[in-house]
């Protein structure tokens, strides 16, 4: 077995993938925020996370009291 020499060694670009909306206005904009942390500093993103969280947990709290919840099939 060869070694490679760790400056041979690339690592993939992560792949984008677009977020289709989940019905709930909520929910579609935390997501919008995730997918904008490569644009910030990284030391905005623990405050961005916070948010993201803070948001995702409120709209859990009301789920199916809100309106929002989606209709079920």
């Amino acid at each position: 077995m060869t070694e490679t020499p760790a400056d041979d060694v690339t690592t993939p670009e992560p792949e984008s993938a677009e977020v289709e909306s989940t019905g709930n206005e909520r929910i579609d904009e935390a997501l919008k925020r995730l997918e904008s942390l490569d644009e910030l500093d990284i030391n905005d993103h623990p405050e961005q996370f916070d948010a993201i969280h803070q948001a995702l947990r409120e709209s859990l709290a009301s789920a199916g009291r809100d309106g929002d919840a989606p209709e079920s099939p």
